[in-house]
């Protein structure tokens, strides 16, 4: 059968997409990138900033460093071991004022490119979790997370949007990332052999808090009472665990000692089977006597169901 002219025109269609631009794959569509994406009043935390390229960037986007915090995972020194470029960028970073009180709640989070140094899925799927529990409470009443990943596996089989609905998130949009916003911006991997960077091929994706089912907390006092909470039914919870594990192992443990009780009686009965007693008739008016069987001393008994051959019937 030939092909339609709709089959040829769908066909063409689906090639000249990007690959990772399937609609299969992406439940919502892609939104350019706005050209200010921070307000200078905004309190922005950045994690996990490699060489602080982005930072810098962001201060340069923003047109000032205030209300900018920037953290990294490596120490200061391991930084600037790492990155030549680390002193430059961190000295563009830094205001010169010294140690600022971190607020509690932040505007936005922004967390780039994450990644736990492993390949495995299903661990970089719960940094991920473990990132939106964490970040849930430390969000103004209307902050927003801001995740860019790469589009193609084995970053889209993290399933982010999966993580963050288990987090207490919904997703606002998805931004086509634009590297130009950020002037200066390296993208650093933990993966040595990884490809050349592809900007175009990467996505921020934007949640914010459903706050239907976890409110905003007000103060440092409420979020604190909030973690105790939290913690307590964790603990609770693990009491709980705990109980149901023991009393299944001890009935557990009665069932085994049931059923090796059983096993010994048995292979014991076949060791020691009981003996049986001579059959006795009785008859009405007739003296009882014992019928004594017929054994022929000095020859052995033969069962008749067993041939000569050995073979049992």
């Amino acid at each position: 059968m030939g092909r339609t002219k709709r089959d040829t025109s769908s066909r063409k269609r689906r090639l000249s997409e990007p690959p990772g631009s399937s609609s299969k794959r992406q439940r919502h569509s892609t939104h350019e990138t706005p050209n200010q994406l921070y307000a200078p009043e905004d309190a922005v935390l950045v994690l996990g900033d490699g060489d602080f390229s982005f930072s810098r960037g962001l201060v340069k986007h923003r047109g000032t460093g205030k209300g900018v915090f920037t953290t990294s995972f490596d120490s200061e020194s391991q930084v600037r071991s790492k990155y030549p470029n680390a002193q430059e960028c961190i000295a563009a970073v830094k205001t010169g004022t010294g140690l600022k009180t971190i607020p509690d709640f932040f505007q936005y989070i922004v967390f780039n490119f994450p990644h736990s140094g492993q390949q495995r899925v299903h661990i970089n799927r719960a940094l991920l979790l473990n990132f939106f529990e964490s970040a849930r409470n430390r969000l103004t009443v209307h902050g927003e997370v801001h995740v860019t990943l790469k589009t193609r596996p084995p970053y889209s089989n993290w399933f982010i949007e999966d993580q963050a609905k288990a987090a207490g998130f919904v997703m606002k949009e998805r931004r086509q990332f634009n590297i130009k916003l950020f002037p200066g911006y390296r993208h650093r991997t933990t993966d040595p052999q990884a490809k050349k960077f592809e900007p175009h091929l990467c996505v921020t994706y934007v949640f914010v808090v459903n706050r239907s089912k976890y409110p905003s907390q007000k103060s440092r006092a409420a979020l604190n009472a909030a973690s105790v909470e939290v913690a307590a039914s964790e603990a609770s919870e693990q009491h709980d665990l705990a109980a149901a594990i023991v009393k299944i192992a001890k009935a557990n443990a009665v069932a085994s000692k049931n059923v090796k009780s059983k096993a010994q009686t048995a292979v014991a009965q076949r060791q020691h089977p009981p003996k049986k007693s001579a059959p006795i008739s009785v008859f009405p008016g007739v003296e009882q006597h014992v019928q004594q069987p017929n054994v022929i001393r000095g020859k052995l008994w033969k069962p008749l169901h067993r041939r000569v051959g050995g073979t049992f019937f």
